[in-house]
């Protein structure tokens, strides 16, 4: 097992255990990240659940989180597992299956031992299926599953769909079409949502029109995904899949998005979209696969992939920003690659520091 990397102060890089890829984590109110991660070759392989307590050095051991052996697949960063942890403790973790598409979800409640056996929720809209759902809950035992799918040769007319849980997962609606009628999806390209902390909904997202415009796009409902808003975050015309990511995070001003537009990485406060901060630094090579984190005071991490590929997860930089989006410090990087296939994943601790995992 790898030991951390202290980086600065207030920045510590961690390997996800057991050479996995793909980390996703989330910090409890208690501060323990908990993190999921895959392992397995480039077409099917499993999810595993681990956690650290706020003062520990090691994780916890490895949980399989499929109940079905082998039945996570896609292992690119387009199509990664996500999850959330609720203030009830409960563990939610979605992921899928190609060739019927299958997008599966589980739970951990916080005195079980495991996760419960695993469940398809798409019962309707499983076409053209290439990238990961994103799971999102508020404090109500609202848990939110969103994906995308439709006609891969009419983007234009694909949509993106949620199904939602009032009971904490325990069962679901059928999936349901969130984002306007007017805006397509872009195949590829994945999503990525969650809740703040007044209870609004965000999902953020690449739209698709007319082949060529492909922009970020965010949507938002104050009412519990009773109804969205949509907002254009950022234009792209590019007449191809960018094959990009996207991230949210949430802290005292308010949700940040992050993206890529043109090789770049952006970021910007859900409130203030038409402020885009842009990663520092002569861009040398494409810059992909954004990760953001805010912590108490406000600071904000940005991490990203420079020169990553198909398979290759190119090499790891971040910065870190305080509450004013100006730059604190200098910005910092990984002279080793990231494992393939893999992306960065970023915390925020309770303490105020933050975690990259990658």
């Amino acid at each position: 097992m790898s030991a951390p990397v202290e980086v600065a102060e207030e920045v510590t890089l961690l390997r996800v255990p057991n050479d996995g890829i793909q980390p996703q984590a989330a910090v409890d109110e208690q501060g323990t990240i908990h993190l999921v991660y895959y392992k397995g070759d480039s077409s099917t392989g499993n999810l595993f659940y681990v956690t650290r307590p706020p003062e520990g050095t090691e994780w916890s051991s490895p949980v399989q989180v499929n109940s079905q052996d082998a039945s996570a697949d896609r292992n690119e960063p387009i199509s990664r597992a996500q999850m959330a942890v609720g203030e009830d403790g409960i563990v939610h973790v979605v992921w899928f299956n190609m060739n019927p598409a299958k997008y599966w979800y589980t739970r951990k409640e916080s005195n079980t031992l495991g996760f419960e056996k695993q469940r398809n929720l798409v019962s309707r809209y499983n076409v053209g299926v290439e990238t990961g759902a994103s799971v999102a809950v508020d404090d109500k035992g609202g848990v939110f599953v969103t994906w995308h799918a439709g006609d891969f040769t009419h983007e234009d007319k694909r949509a993106v769909y949620m199904v939602r849980s009032s009971d904490a997962g325990q069962t679901f609606t059928s999936e349901e079409r969130v984002n306007p009628n007017d805006t397509g999806v872009c195949a590829c390209c994945g999503l990525k949502s969650m809740v703040d902390n007044e209870g609004s909904i965000y999902i953020s997202y690449r739209s698709a029109g007319d082949k060529i415009h492909r922009d970020m796009t965010l949507l938002k409902s104050t009412d519990e995904a009773q109804t969205f808003l949509s907002e254009t975050v950022d234009k792209w015309q590019i007449n191809a899949c960018p094959v990009s990511t996207t991230a949210l995070a949430d802290g005292p001003s308010g949700p940040v998005v992050a993206w890529e537009t043109k090789g770049q990485i952006y970021f910007a406060h859900a409130s203030e979209l038409t402020e885009l901060v842009s990663a520092p630094g002569k861009r040398e090579t494409r810059r992909k696969n954004p990760a953001v984190a805010i912590n108490q005071e406000g600071k904000i991490l940005l991490a990203w992939a420079e020169g990553s590929g198909f398979k290759s997860g190119g090499q790891l930089h971040w910065q870190v920003y305080d509450a004013d989006r100006k730059i604190a410090g200098s910005e910092g990087h990984l002279t080793e690659s990231l494992p393939d296939y893999s992306i960065p994943e970023v915390v925020a601790r309770n303490d105020g520091s933050f975690v990259i995992l990658y």
